[in-house]
């Protein structure tokens, strides 16, 4: 990959690069450019042009604060010109590689083994939580089985105490909904270095597992029955393990897309055990709308009842990605104004990107500051 100026400094020249033979198309899956471009039935601005090298090439313009996970997808058979079925979009995805020459690789993780490059250009928002330094003490990781009769499921939770734990009480405790990602993506480290910076105190978080794509939907958006199993079962599991805080101000309930749709459900509903919520790219157009949907989202269900009911000392950190599919963003930015209007405590932000792990990860740290360091 080779990343050049542009005659405007708010932009840069990207050039990815792969090399391979039997290819009879490649595809730059470019999150979240590349389904933007499938939904379109158009692949082609993101197929790369094999040269007479032997080398696959394309070049784009992409904005300097532009974040991004990327892979490199080989077709046997040619992509331009033509709709790809969903199987089709699923198999090419399938085979995604990395790019090889660039060291920052997201994944595998427990259900997508795909692996992905993370691109980040020089304006986009720094990182300086994720890679591990010499000297900090590092938290402890542990698994365990947890089975939940309101949901009628079992499944492993990962959890994080910090340094030291032997001798602390009262802990912060941060919950987070795909556990599987967070637990395999860096967190813990996150967590030892923003700790050693004293940019939070030392907390236990409390990973869940999502199980699989299709149980995770069906449970997230289950929204009455989650926070039940939530207070009902878990909570009290945890405190039964861990030395945690019964206080709301300084437990933290957080989530990406469905997860964050939940989580600011859980802040609402029941704000006397989760007073702080981390909302990423919440799915608060939910349960309707299509992927290019700008429509009045106030509508919906969580969005209407931030708006009438009474407000609740509920604190938020709410981001999402300027280049997710629009019901994504407007929605986002529909509960952002209805929070606002309604006197709730809100930090709120947009970035470069796209509906991506990559970009949370970014994002993450910078809320559990805004949330815990108050």
């Amino acid at each position: 990959m080779l990343v050049e100026a542009d005659p405007d400094p708010a932009f840069r020249q990207v050039t990815f690069s792969w090399s391979g033979d039997g290819a009879a198309d490649v595809l730059l899956r470019l999150n979240t450019l590349s389904y933007q471009a499938h939904t379109r039935g158009d692949l082609s601005p993101l197929l790369l042009t094999r040269h007479d090298d032997g080398v696959w090439r394309l070049t784009l313009r992409l904005r300097a604060d532009f974040r991004g996970a990327y892979a490199f997808c080989p077709s046997p058979v040619p992509l331009g010109g033509r709709r790809l079925t969903d199987q089709e979009w699923g198999d090419l995805n399938a085979a995604a590689l990395p790019d090889e020459s660039h060291p920052d690789i997201l994944g595998p993780l427990p259900y997508d083994h795909t692996l992905r490059s993370v691109l980040a250009l020089p304006d986009a928002p720094p990182e300086p939580w994720l890679a591990p330094r010499a000297g900090v003490p590092t938290g402890t990781v542990a698994e365990q089985r947890h089975t939940s009769t309101v949901l009628g499921t079992a499944r492993r939770i990962w959890t994080y105490t910090p340094p030291g734990y032997a001798e602390l009480d009262d802990l912060p405790v941060v919950l987070l909904f795909d556990g599987d990602d967070w637990a395999h993506c860096g967190l813990p480290t996150m967590l030892d270095n923003l700790i050693a910076e004293r940019a939070v105190p030392p907390v236990v978080a409390i990973m869940i597992d999502a199980l699989d794509p299709d149980s995770r939907t069906a449970e997230l958006t289950d929204h009455p029955r989650y926070l039940r199993f939530l207070l009902e079962e878990l909570m009290p599991w945890v405190h039964g393990q861990w030395r945690v805080t019964a206080d709301p101000a300084r437990t933290v309930v957080a989530g990406q897309s469905f997860g964050g749709l939940l989580a600011a459900y859980a802040g609402l509903h029941a704000p006397r055990r989760f007073g702080a919520v981390l909302a990423q790219s919440g799915s608060f157009w939910w349960p309707r709308a299509g992927d290019d949907d700008t429509t009045d989202f106030t509508d919906r269900p969580l969005i209407t009842a931030f708006g009438t009911a009474d407000p609740v000392p509920t604190r938020f950190y709410q981001e999402v990605g300027l280049i997710e599919q629009p019901r994504i963003l407007v929605a986002n930015r529909h509960l952002r104004d209805v929070l606002r209007a309604r006197g709730y405590r809100l930090d709120y932000a947009e970035y470069h990107g796209g509906h991506d792990l990559a970009c949370w990860r970014a994002g993450l740290p910078t809320g559990l500051i805004a949330l815990l360091d108050r």
